[in-house]
């Protein structure tokens, strides 16, 4: 993969066509020293952008230092305002109020609307499986009703079969499908981003995965940053930029995501002796490998891994299972790398 810079892609194509016809030869000669001049580019980007955050390394190991209990920011998952049981109640005791007014599209319906929500999703994560069944319930008259987080919250229980209800990524995309064109809801956005990545529920397309995790991550999206600084890391469904990449690792780090963090702080001090965490495991470590090493050799691990994406991209697309289309089911060693990637983005904010 080149850079994402348009003018090596415009450059190569002048040259490429300036040559073309009867010098064929001169053409692929020039055309392949227009790439290389991207690769340089991407090359000299990365170079500048690992150099300035290196220069900030040391705030970013004591601001990062999770050693300091007063530094780590708490595990969140989304919705990150699930009640505890005594907030719960008083909630309960609130949704009454709201079901006693006169008109229930006036002023105070999306407070109402906020408070069902949140006594859901306590609901949804008791053991009493009636109690779960009574918070989908709820969910699902909030997605009719056209909350966007209920919405987004119905589709995750559709994809997950969570409430005694069957398993249905496909239902899953639709609802929040209708979340990020009628709300631009931010997990929506992200949802969809994992779904398209992994293949669930819809075809498989890794570029508008990354569509979808770039609109979430502009929205400050921890989990999305991750797999927009994954993506690009290694060029898949965008063209390989090792400096955005560390752009937006950096910017979920920021966000609070551990799992960026310790991803960061390996490829800034480049010492593979020392653990910052699971994340910088020889696994995890491509960004720091793709620096390391001779220039020739930087671009390697992104080869490897384009090649390996190509031998299920280009495959015929045939049903794994009966909710599941597109190629990335065909490769189980591919999917469940992806989905780890994405647990990854998911579960360690």
């Amino acid at each position: 993969m080149f850079s994402s810079n348009p003018s090596c892609y415009k450059n190569s194509f002048r040259l490429f066509t300036a040559f073309a016809g009867p010098l064929a030869v001169s053409s692929i000669l020039v055309t392949t020293d227009a790439t290389s001049h991207c690769y340089d580019e991407e090359d000299r980007n990365f170079d500048q952008t690992l150099q300035r955050y290196k220069n900030q390394l040391e705030y970013y190991k004591e601001k990062w230092n999770w050693h300091n209990s007063s530094a780590r920011i708490p595990t969140v998952s989304w919705p990150t305002n699930i009640p505890d049981e005594k907030t719960c109640g008083s909630l309960v005791f609130e949704s009454k109020f709201c079901r006693r007014r006169k008109n229930q599209n006036d002023d105070g319906a999306k407070y109402c609307q906020d408070v069902r929500f949140r006594i859901a999703s306590y609901m949804l994560l008791q053991a009493d499986e009636n109690i779960q069944k009574e918070g989908l319930c709820i969910l699902k008259q909030l997605a009719e009703e056209g909350h966007p987080d209920g919405i987004c919250a119905y589709a995750t229980c559709l994809n997950e079969g969570r409430g005694g209800l069957e398993i249905n990524p496909k239902a899953a995309v639709s609802w929040w499908m209708n979340a990020c064109e009628k709300y631009d809801h931010i997990q929506s956005n992200y949802e969809l981003g994992v779904a398209f990545y992994t293949g669930e529920g819809v075809a498989e397309n890794e570029a508008i995965a990354v569509e979808y995790f770039r609109r979430a991550a502009d929205n400050g999206h921890a989990g999305a940053a991750y797999m927009l600084g994954d993506c690009l890391l290694d060029g898949i469904g965008v063209n390989r930029d090792r400096g955005e990449a560390l752009e937006w690792l950096v910017t979920s780090a920021e966000l609070g995501h551990r799992g960026a963090r310790s991803r960061v702080l390996a490829v800034l001090t480049m010492d593979n002796t020392t653990n910052y965490g699971k994340f910088t495991d020889s696994s995890r470590q491509s960004l720091a490998r793709s620096f390391s090493g001779k220039k020739e050799a930087r671009f390697e691990h992104g080869k490897k891994r384009d090649n390996l994406e190509k031998q299920y991209t280009v495959r015929p697309v045939t049903l794994e299972k009966r909710f599941t289309i597109g190629g990335g089911a065909m490769n189980p060693q591919i999917l469940n790398r992806r989905k780890s990637i994405v647990d990854e983005s998911r579960f360690d904010q």
